[in-house]
């Protein structure tokens, strides 16, 4: 049987797990061929065998469309690449606000996205709007929104979304990065859901890995988690757990917060979720799905006012990302034929 190489890259956050586990499914179902996946920390000489003996070497998942996608996400030499380097739901990490237009990759960076989309009779795959916006201003047409492939359970594709009001069990999923909004939004879910179980998910762990500030972020965590206890929130960790993660989420009924695969993991099974995007990942992801994102730039009564919406419209703005999602999985399905 051929093979297909996925280059992936899962450390930390149960997300990017997510992303891994959903694109290897729709290959499973929709390619004919052997899938390997390999972890693009770890391309060694040997791996550019793999890669040539491969139907196609695939970057799969998460923000990998940054100004340094080479080399810092993906360092390969594609001069030492004989088959099509193609992307399989990459998105753009721009900052709150930033406009698409106004991206621009470091020089080799951007040799390095025009040259995996030499080949016009093909096209690549993003997981949102504004990363086909971003990549036309950078010379990249031949790109198509598929969405994230975490969007796609296929055995719950047919399934609606039922609004439910009776909370039993809540998460609010933490930011990357400390949020001041964190604080009154807990205490809204602590007096609107007084009954129901109540959780703070670390979905990469309770210890930040930012690159300067870790220890600050580390410290604002467990601060939170200390608040949270006050206000009856059990905090959970994730990292680099992804069946944890599943299993957990798969019990929830309502989940609020920062991290966009937690959203969109309650929204592939049908679950009430609320976003507040923190860059534009999440403000992409949700304006794919056919809605308007909370933001972390948003003064604090918006964010909260915007919980009261989502339950004030019995899950209106999810309705709408379901029948997204659906009529977007064909464009999924365009893009997988051509592999």
């Amino acid at each position: 049987m051929d093979s297909v190489v996925t280059l992936t890259g899962a450390f930390k956050n149960a997300g990017d797990y997510l992303i891994g586990h959903r694109a290897r499914a729709l290959l499973a179902a929709h390619v004919n061929a052997q899938v390997i996946d390999v972890n693009r920390k770890e391309i060694t000489d040997a791996h550019y065998e793999v890669f040539n003996s491969a139907r196609a070497v695939l970057l799969t998942g998460g923000p990998a469309y940054q100004d340094k996608i080479y080399p810092n996400v993906y360092n390969l030499d594609l001069s030492r690449i004989t088959v099509p380097v193609i992307p399989f739901g990459l998105g753009w990490k721009g900052k709150l606000g930033q406009q698409p237009a106004d991206f621009a990759f470091a020089p080799a960076a951007k040799e390095f996205v025009q040259a995996i989309h030499e080949d016009q009779n093909r096209f690549s795959s993003a997981r949102d709007h504004l990363t086909v916006q971003m990549l036309a201003a950078n010379g990249v047409s031949n790109v198509s929104m598929t969405g994230c492939p975490a969007w796609y359970d296929e055995t719950k594709l047919a399934l609606d979304y039922e609004f439910d009001s009776n909370v039993k069990r809540l998460v609010l999923s933490m930011p990357a990065v400390p949020q001041a909004q964190v604080a009154p939004i807990m205490a809204k879910l602590a007096k609107d859901f007084p009954k129901a179980q109540k959780f703070l998910s670390f979905q990469a762990g309770y210890k930040s890995t930012h690159s300067k500030k870790s220890a600050e972020y580390t410290r604002w965590n467990r601060a939170m988690m200390v608040r949270g206890f006050l206000h009856g929130f059990k905090p959970i960790s994730f990292e680099a757990d992804f069946n944890g993660f599943e299993s957990f989420m798969n019990t929830i009924d309502f989940h609020v917060g920062y991290r966009v695969h937690s959203h969109i993991f309650c929204l592939s099974q049908r679950k009430t979720s609320l976003l507040i995007g923190e860059d534009s990942r999440g403000i992409g992801q949700v304006a794919a799905m056919g809605g308007v994102a909370l933001s972390a730039q948003q003064p604090v009564q918006e964010v909260l006012s915007g919980i009261d919406a989502l339950f004030a419209t019995r899950g209106a703005q999810i309705h709408t990302a379901v029948k997204t999602m659906r009529s977007t999985h064909a464009t999924m399905l365009e893009f997988l034929a051509q592999i």
